[in-house]
Protein backbone atom coordinates (compact mmCIF):
# COMPACT_ATOMS: atom_id res chain seq x y z
CA UNK A 1 0.00 0.00 0.00
CA UNK A 2 1.20 3.90 -1.07
CA UNK A 3 0.39 6.26 1.50
CA UNK A 4 0.52 10.14 0.92
CA UNK A 5 1.25 11.21 4.23
CA UNK A 6 0.69 14.59 4.95
CA UNK A 7 0.68 17.61 7.85
CA UNK A 8 1.29 21.08 8.01
CA UNK A 9 4.18 20.92 10.06
CA UNK A 10 7.68 18.66 9.57
CA UNK A 11 6.44 15.05 10.27
CA UNK A 12 9.62 13.85 10.24
CA UNK A 13 11.03 15.83 13.54
CA UNK A 14 10.89 14.54 16.53
CA UNK A 15 10.21 17.74 18.73
CA UNK A 16 6.92 18.05 16.56
CA UNK A 17 3.25 17.84 18.75
CA UNK A 18 5.76 15.26 21.47
CA UNK A 19 6.92 13.16 18.54
CA UNK A 20 3.53 11.86 17.90
CA UNK A 21 3.50 12.17 13.70
CA UNK A 22 6.96 11.05 13.69
CA UNK A 23 6.58 8.03 15.75
CA UNK A 24 3.28 7.19 13.27
CA UNK A 25 5.97 7.89 10.12
CA UNK A 26 8.37 5.70 11.57
CA UNK A 27 5.92 2.70 12.40
CA UNK A 28 4.62 2.94 9.07
CA UNK A 29 7.72 2.66 7.14
CA UNK A 30 8.52 -0.11 9.53
CA UNK A 31 5.70 -2.26 8.28
CA UNK A 32 6.96 -1.39 5.18
CA UNK A 33 4.32 1.10 3.65
CA UNK A 34 5.38 3.13 0.97
CA UNK A 35 5.30 6.48 1.79
CA UNK A 36 4.96 9.87 0.07
CA UNK A 37 6.12 12.73 2.48
CA UNK A 38 3.51 15.39 1.91
CA UNK A 39 5.07 17.51 4.48
CA UNK A 40 5.54 20.17 6.22
CA UNK A 41 2.80 22.37 4.44
CA UNK A 42 3.67 25.76 5.13
CA UNK A 43 1.68 28.54 4.63
CA UNK A 44 3.20 31.77 5.08
CA UNK A 45 1.09 33.86 7.82
CA UNK A 46 0.32 37.43 5.53
CA UNK A 47 0.62 41.09 6.74
CA UNK A 48 -3.37 41.36 6.82
CA UNK A 49 -4.02 38.20 8.97
CA UNK A 50 -1.38 39.90 11.66
CA UNK A 51 -3.23 42.85 10.99
CA UNK A 52 -6.89 41.01 11.58
CA UNK A 53 -5.21 39.06 15.06
CA UNK A 54 -4.02 42.50 16.55
CA UNK A 55 -7.54 43.92 15.94
CA UNK A 56 -9.00 41.18 17.77
CA UNK A 57 -6.74 41.29 20.40
CA UNK A 58 -7.88 45.06 21.01
CA UNK A 59 -11.13 44.00 21.57
CA UNK A 60 -10.31 41.14 24.02
CA UNK A 61 -10.42 38.30 21.82
CA UNK A 62 -8.19 35.24 20.41
CA UNK A 63 -8.38 34.80 16.60
CA UNK A 64 -5.68 32.29 14.58
CA UNK A 65 -5.44 31.97 10.97
CA UNK A 66 -4.83 28.06 10.43
CA UNK A 67 -8.60 27.16 10.06
CA UNK A 68 -9.95 30.02 6.86
CA UNK A 69 -10.64 28.94 3.70
CA UNK A 70 -7.03 30.56 2.48
CA UNK A 71 -5.10 28.67 4.42
CA UNK A 72 -6.68 25.29 3.27
CA UNK A 73 -6.67 26.05 -0.01
CA UNK A 74 -3.04 26.81 0.30
CA UNK A 75 -2.69 23.17 2.46
CA UNK A 76 -4.48 21.56 -0.64
CA UNK A 77 -2.33 23.37 -2.96
CA UNK A 78 0.58 22.38 -1.52
CA UNK A 79 -0.13 19.04 -1.23
CA UNK A 80 -1.44 18.82 -4.99
CA UNK A 81 2.30 19.68 -5.84
CA UNK A 82 4.31 17.39 -2.99
CA UNK A 83 2.40 14.97 -4.77
CA UNK A 84 2.39 15.52 -8.01
CA UNK A 85 3.38 12.38 -10.61
CA UNK A 86 3.17 10.09 -7.40
CA UNK A 87 0.17 7.56 -7.29
CA UNK A 88 -1.12 6.46 -3.67
CA UNK A 89 -3.49 4.36 -2.69
CA UNK A 90 -4.91 6.56 0.47
CA UNK A 91 -3.88 9.83 2.36
CA UNK A 92 -3.37 9.67 5.78
CA UNK A 93 -2.72 13.30 8.05
CA UNK A 94 -2.00 13.86 11.11
CA UNK A 95 -4.41 16.08 11.78
CA UNK A 96 -8.10 17.42 10.22
CA UNK A 97 -6.82 20.45 9.01
CA UNK A 98 -4.96 18.80 6.56
CA UNK A 99 -7.86 17.18 3.90
CA UNK A 100 -10.54 19.74 4.58
CA UNK A 101 -9.52 21.29 0.91
CA UNK A 102 -7.67 18.27 -0.76
CA UNK A 103 -8.47 17.45 -3.98
CA UNK A 104 -7.95 13.60 -4.57
CA UNK A 105 -9.63 10.35 -5.78
CA UNK A 106 -7.95 8.27 -2.82
CA UNK A 107 -9.82 8.18 0.22
CA UNK A 108 -8.75 10.46 3.13
CA UNK A 109 -7.80 9.24 6.77
CA UNK A 110 -6.54 11.46 9.85
CA UNK A 111 -5.80 11.27 13.53
CA UNK A 112 -6.49 13.58 15.95
CA UNK A 113 -6.91 13.64 19.80
CA UNK A 114 -9.58 16.26 19.73
CA UNK A 115 -12.26 17.87 17.58
CA UNK A 116 -12.11 21.66 17.60
CA UNK A 117 -15.13 21.74 19.68
CA UNK A 118 -13.31 20.02 22.17
CA UNK A 119 -10.79 22.22 22.00
CA UNK A 120 -13.09 25.76 22.24
CA UNK A 121 -13.10 27.11 25.95
CA UNK A 122 -11.38 24.21 27.17
CA UNK A 123 -7.37 24.95 26.50
CA UNK A 124 -5.92 28.58 27.00
CA UNK A 125 -5.05 29.07 23.19
CA UNK A 126 -8.36 28.44 22.61
CA UNK A 127 -10.35 30.40 24.97
CA UNK A 128 -12.29 33.59 23.87
CA UNK A 129 -12.32 32.89 20.28
CA UNK A 130 -13.56 35.69 17.93
CA UNK A 131 -17.03 34.63 16.50
CA UNK A 132 -15.49 34.72 12.83
CA UNK A 133 -12.73 31.82 13.69
CA UNK A 134 -15.39 29.94 15.64
CA UNK A 135 -17.21 29.73 12.58
CA UNK A 136 -14.50 28.96 10.81
CA UNK A 137 -13.06 26.11 12.97
CA UNK A 138 -16.10 24.33 13.17
CA UNK A 139 -17.02 24.45 9.27
CA UNK A 140 -13.23 23.49 8.97
CA UNK A 141 -13.95 20.52 11.19
CA UNK A 142 -17.28 19.13 9.84
CA UNK A 143 -15.74 19.42 6.08
CA UNK A 144 -13.04 17.22 7.17
CA UNK A 145 -14.82 14.65 9.27
CA UNK A 146 -17.73 14.90 6.34
CA UNK A 147 -14.57 14.36 3.65
CA UNK A 148 -12.81 11.08 5.66
CA UNK A 149 -13.50 7.73 4.91
CA UNK A 150 -11.98 7.32 8.69
CA UNK A 151 -11.01 9.59 11.28
CA UNK A 152 -9.05 8.16 14.75
CA UNK A 153 -9.25 9.47 17.57
CA UNK A 154 -7.10 8.79 20.81
CA UNK A 155 -9.89 8.80 23.10
CA UNK A 156 -13.78 7.91 23.32
CA UNK A 157 -14.11 11.84 24.59
CA UNK A 158 -12.91 12.89 21.24
CA UNK A 159 -15.10 10.51 19.17
CA UNK A 160 -18.13 11.31 20.94
CA UNK A 161 -17.65 15.02 19.87
CA UNK A 162 -17.03 14.18 16.41
CA UNK A 163 -20.64 12.39 16.21
CA UNK A 164 -22.31 14.10 18.38
CA UNK A 165 -20.93 17.90 18.01
CA UNK A 166 -20.70 17.59 13.97
CA UNK A 167 -22.51 14.79 12.94
CA UNK A 168 -20.10 12.07 11.71
CA UNK A 169 -20.70 8.65 10.81
CA UNK A 170 -20.01 6.14 13.77
CA UNK A 171 -19.13 3.74 11.21
CA UNK A 172 -16.19 6.07 9.96
CA UNK A 173 -14.82 7.07 13.59
CA UNK A 174 -13.12 5.15 15.74
CA UNK A 175 -11.06 5.00 19.05
CA UNK A 176 -6.90 3.98 19.23
CA UNK A 177 -4.97 4.78 21.84
CA UNK A 178 -1.68 6.91 20.90
CA UNK A 179 1.83 5.04 22.04
CA UNK A 180 4.54 6.16 23.99
CA UNK A 181 7.29 7.97 22.20
CA UNK A 182 10.29 8.02 24.87
CA UNK A 183 10.72 4.07 25.57
CA UNK A 184 9.14 3.03 23.20
CA UNK A 185 11.70 -0.10 22.64
CA UNK A 186 12.21 -1.18 26.14
CA UNK A 187 11.45 -4.76 27.09
CA UNK A 188 10.15 -6.46 30.11
CA UNK A 189 13.90 -7.91 30.98
CA UNK A 190 14.72 -3.92 31.28
CA UNK A 191 11.74 -2.97 32.98
CA UNK A 192 11.38 -5.55 35.84
CA UNK A 193 14.57 -4.33 37.86
CA UNK A 194 13.28 -0.55 37.43
CA UNK A 195 10.66 -1.52 38.95
CA UNK A 196 12.31 -3.66 41.79
CA UNK A 197 14.91 -1.32 42.62
CA UNK A 198 11.81 1.68 42.99
CA UNK A 199 9.88 -1.00 44.84
CA UNK A 200 12.09 -1.08 47.73
CA UNK A 201 13.91 2.27 47.31
CA UNK A 202 14.57 3.95 50.50
CA UNK A 203 13.17 7.77 50.58
CA UNK A 204 12.71 10.05 49.11
CA UNK A 205 10.12 9.90 47.32
CA UNK A 206 10.65 10.77 43.74
CA UNK A 207 7.79 12.65 41.19
CA UNK A 208 8.55 13.13 37.89
CA UNK A 209 6.62 16.32 36.10
CA UNK A 210 6.76 16.85 32.34
CA UNK A 211 5.20 19.47 30.69
CA UNK A 212 5.93 22.12 28.24
CA UNK A 213 3.11 24.31 29.93
CA UNK A 214 3.08 24.75 33.76
CA UNK A 215 -0.20 26.14 34.48
CA UNK A 216 -2.06 24.04 31.95
CA UNK A 217 -0.09 20.68 33.04
CA UNK A 218 -1.07 21.58 36.91
CA UNK A 219 2.74 22.27 38.10
CA UNK A 220 1.41 24.37 40.85
CA UNK A 221 -0.44 21.07 42.00
CA UNK A 222 2.46 19.26 41.57
CA UNK A 223 4.37 21.63 44.27
CA UNK A 224 1.49 22.28 46.48
CA UNK A 225 1.14 17.92 46.58
CA UNK A 226 4.79 17.22 47.53
CA UNK A 227 4.07 19.77 50.55
CA UNK A 228 1.18 18.20 51.76
CA UNK A 229 3.66 15.22 51.69
CA UNK A 230 6.62 16.82 53.47
CA UNK A 231 4.52 18.28 55.98
CA UNK A 232 3.43 14.45 56.91
CA UNK A 233 7.36 13.48 57.08
CA UNK A 234 7.63 12.51 53.39
CA UNK A 235 10.67 13.52 51.90
CA UNK A 236 10.06 14.51 48.33
CA UNK A 237 12.23 15.08 45.16
CA UNK A 238 10.29 16.65 41.76
CA UNK A 239 11.78 16.63 39.09
CA UNK A 240 10.54 18.90 36.17
CA UNK A 241 10.75 18.86 32.51
CA UNK A 242 9.90 20.70 29.72
CA UNK A 243 9.18 24.11 30.90
CA UNK A 244 10.71 26.87 33.15
CA UNK A 245 9.65 27.03 37.02
CA UNK A 246 8.15 29.99 37.98
CA UNK A 247 10.58 32.24 39.96
CA UNK A 248 8.78 31.23 43.32
CA UNK A 249 9.80 27.94 43.48
CA UNK A 250 13.86 28.76 41.94
CA UNK A 251 16.11 27.66 44.92
CA UNK A 252 13.80 25.15 46.68
CA UNK A 253 16.53 21.95 47.34
CA UNK A 254 13.90 19.13 46.42
CA UNK A 255 12.73 20.68 42.98
CA UNK A 256 15.13 20.06 40.41
CA UNK A 257 13.78 21.83 37.20
CA UNK A 258 15.93 20.38 33.97
CA UNK A 259 14.39 22.67 31.31
CA UNK A 260 13.29 22.01 27.76
CA UNK A 261 15.50 18.74 26.64
CA UNK A 262 16.44 18.48 23.03
CA UNK A 263 15.04 15.46 21.33
CA UNK A 264 18.03 15.39 19.05
CA UNK A 265 20.57 15.37 22.05
CA UNK A 266 21.49 11.47 22.66
CA UNK A 267 22.97 12.85 26.44
CA UNK A 268 19.39 14.62 27.37
CA UNK A 269 17.17 11.98 25.92
CA UNK A 270 19.94 9.62 28.68
CA UNK A 271 18.90 11.72 31.03
CA UNK A 272 15.07 11.65 30.07
CA UNK A 273 14.75 7.97 30.29
CA UNK A 274 17.03 7.84 34.21
CA UNK A 275 14.32 10.27 35.20
CA UNK A 276 11.48 8.10 34.26
CA UNK A 277 13.65 4.45 35.23
CA UNK A 278 14.10 6.13 38.60
CA UNK A 279 10.98 8.07 39.73
CA UNK A 280 8.21 6.18 41.75
CA UNK A 281 5.23 8.40 39.61
CA UNK A 282 5.02 10.56 36.60
CA UNK A 283 2.56 13.40 38.01
CA UNK A 284 0.81 15.53 35.67
CA UNK A 285 -2.16 16.93 36.93
CA UNK A 286 -3.61 18.68 33.70
CA UNK A 287 -6.40 21.42 33.81
CA UNK A 288 -7.30 20.12 30.57
CA UNK A 289 -5.65 17.35 28.22
CA UNK A 290 -6.58 15.93 25.07
CA UNK A 291 -4.34 12.56 25.78
CA UNK A 292 -1.29 12.99 27.40
CA UNK A 293 1.56 10.82 25.77
CA UNK A 294 3.79 11.37 28.68
CA UNK A 295 1.43 8.82 30.44
CA UNK A 296 2.13 5.91 28.00
CA UNK A 297 5.71 6.67 28.47
CA UNK A 298 5.81 6.54 31.82
CA UNK A 299 3.74 3.27 31.38
CA UNK A 300 6.71 2.51 28.75
CA UNK A 301 9.34 2.59 32.10
CA UNK A 302 6.83 0.53 34.25
CA UNK A 303 6.01 3.56 35.51
CA UNK A 304 2.46 4.56 37.14
CA UNK A 305 0.73 7.94 35.85
CA UNK A 306 -1.11 10.84 38.22
CA UNK A 307 -3.67 12.76 36.94
CA UNK A 308 -7.06 14.21 36.40
CA UNK A 309 -10.07 12.39 35.50
CA UNK A 310 -10.29 15.44 32.66
CA UNK A 311 -10.72 15.47 28.74
CA UNK A 312 -8.81 12.50 26.70
CA UNK A 313 -7.01 11.24 29.91
CA UNK A 314 -9.24 8.40 31.24
CA UNK A 315 -8.40 5.82 27.74
CA UNK A 316 -4.71 6.71 28.78
CA UNK A 317 -4.93 5.90 32.46
CA UNK A 318 -7.12 3.75 34.21
CA UNK A 319 -7.40 4.30 38.10
CA UNK A 320 -6.02 1.96 40.41
CA UNK A 321 -4.67 -0.47 37.36
CA UNK A 322 -1.66 1.75 35.40
CA UNK A 323 -1.85 4.70 37.76
CA UNK A 324 -4.19 6.77 39.67
CA UNK A 325 -6.62 9.05 38.56
CA UNK A 326 -8.68 12.04 40.34
CA UNK A 327 -11.49 14.25 40.19
CA UNK A 328 -10.28 17.17 38.27
CA UNK A 329 -10.81 19.10 41.75
CA UNK A 330 -9.27 17.25 43.72
CA UNK A 331 -6.94 18.95 46.47
CA UNK A 332 -3.02 18.69 46.88
CA UNK A 333 -3.66 16.87 50.34
CA UNK A 334 -6.10 13.99 47.84
CA UNK A 335 -3.23 13.33 45.37
CA UNK A 336 -0.83 12.72 48.81
CA UNK A 337 -3.15 10.34 50.15
CA UNK A 338 -3.34 8.32 46.92
CA UNK A 339 0.13 8.82 46.76
CA UNK A 340 0.99 7.53 50.52
CA UNK A 341 -1.78 4.61 50.29
CA UNK A 342 0.10 3.32 46.98
CA UNK A 343 3.39 3.65 48.27
CA UNK A 344 2.36 1.95 51.65
CA UNK A 345 1.67 -1.27 49.93
CA UNK A 346 4.48 -2.38 48.24
CA UNK A 347 2.82 -5.18 46.54
CA UNK A 348 0.20 -3.11 45.17
CA UNK A 349 2.99 -0.49 43.91
CA UNK A 350 4.23 -3.10 42.45
CA UNK A 351 1.64 -4.40 40.94
CA UNK A 352 0.36 -1.15 39.58
CA UNK A 353 3.98 -0.79 38.24
CA UNK A 354 3.97 -4.24 36.28
CA UNK A 355 0.20 -3.24 35.12
CA UNK A 356 1.61 -0.27 33.83
CA UNK A 357 3.64 -2.02 32.04
CA UNK A 358 1.58 -4.72 30.24
CA UNK A 359 -0.55 -1.74 29.38
CA UNK A 360 2.53 0.06 27.69
CA UNK A 361 2.87 -3.33 25.45
CA UNK A 362 -0.59 -4.75 25.19
CA UNK A 363 -2.23 -1.13 24.27
CA UNK A 364 -0.50 2.63 24.60
CA UNK A 365 2.53 1.75 21.75
CA UNK A 366 2.69 2.92 18.09
CA UNK A 367 2.84 -0.64 16.55
CA UNK A 368 -0.46 -1.68 18.49
CA UNK A 369 -1.88 1.81 16.59
CA UNK A 370 -0.58 1.28 13.51
CA UNK A 371 -1.37 -2.15 13.11
CA UNK A 372 -5.26 -1.44 13.91
CA UNK A 373 -4.98 1.38 12.11
CA UNK A 374 -4.64 -0.89 8.94
CA UNK A 375 -6.65 -3.34 9.90
CA UNK A 376 -9.48 -0.46 9.99
CA UNK A 377 -7.98 0.75 6.57
CA UNK A 378 -8.93 -3.00 5.73
CA UNK A 379 -12.20 -3.20 7.26
CA UNK A 380 -13.94 -0.58 6.62
CA UNK A 381 -12.89 1.02 3.58
CA UNK A 382 -12.19 -2.31 1.59
CA UNK A 383 -7.88 -1.47 1.05
CA UNK A 384 -5.68 -4.59 1.96
CA UNK A 385 -1.99 -3.84 3.40
CA UNK A 386 -0.57 -6.79 1.42
CA UNK A 387 -2.20 -6.09 -1.92
CA UNK A 388 1.02 -5.45 -4.33
CA UNK A 389 3.07 -8.25 -1.49
CA UNK A 390 1.23 -11.66 -1.26
CA UNK A 391 4.13 -12.71 1.15
CA UNK A 392 3.53 -9.59 3.76
CA UNK A 393 1.12 -9.84 6.60
CA UNK A 394 1.10 -7.70 9.34
CA UNK A 395 2.37 -10.56 11.32
CA UNK A 396 5.51 -11.06 9.24
CA UNK A 397 6.72 -7.51 10.99
CA UNK A 398 5.45 -8.27 14.32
Amino acid sequence: MKIAYTFHEDASDPSVQSGRPTSILHEFERLGLDIVRAFPLEVPTTGAMLAKKAGYRLLGKMHRGDRNDRYLDQLAAQFAARTAGQPYDLVFSAGSEEISHLVTTAPMTFCADATFANLVDYYWDFTGLSEEYLRQGHAQEATALKRASLAIYSSEWAARSAISDYGADPARVAVLPYGANMGSDNRRQDVLPWIEARTHSPAPLRLLFVGRHWERKGGEIVVATALCLIAHGHPVTVDIVGCDVPAKHRGVPWIHAHGLLNQRDPVAMARLREFFQQAHFVFVPSRAEAFGITFAEANAFGLPAIAARTGGIPNAIRHDWNGLLLDPNASPSDYADAIVSALEQPGHYRALCCQAFDEFEQRLNWRVFCRRFLELVHERIGLDYTAGSPAKTLESVA
